[in-house]
């Protein structure tokens, strides 16, 4: 599994912009962008995965699942944080995810794409 960072420099290689014109694309709550010289600290490693409000700027950015993103982090999304589950749930949803990724090859991106979609089709089954 890659890190943060190499996730991130490899997704923007990808689509093609320079880390100037990405940065350009993902602001900090007052609304200025990142610098430059943040994002390549970022993409090699150098500083922490940033907070909640920017590795959702880069998902949008990079057009990258936000979940997949806050997993490298080793982060949850604010909305699953705030939930109130019991000590019960927490315990069977990792249990449930540490099957799903034995189940699919350790593959967390394809865990958590197919996940979605099991989520959206009982969703759609249930109305």
């Amino acid at each position: 599994m890659s890190t943060f960072g190499k996730c991130i420099r490899e997704r923007r290689k990808a689509l093609g912009p320079t880390q100037r014109q990405l940065a350009s694309r993902v602001r900090f709550e007052d609304g200025h962008s990142i610098s430059a010289p943040y994002l390549n600290d970022i993409e090699h490693d150098l500083r922490k995965p940033p907070r909640a409000h920017l590795i959702e700027q880069f998902a949008q950015a990079l057009s990258v699942n936000a979940d997949l993103l806050f997993y490298l982090a080793g982060r949850l999304p604010q909305d699953i944080r705030d939930r109130d589950a019991s000590h019960e749930e927490v315990v069977r949803a990792c249990q449930v995810f540490r099957q799903r990724l034995a189940r699919h090859g350790n593959g967390v991106e394809r865990v958590l794409r197919h996940a979605v979609i099991e989520e959206v089709s009982s969703g759609l089954s249930s109305d």
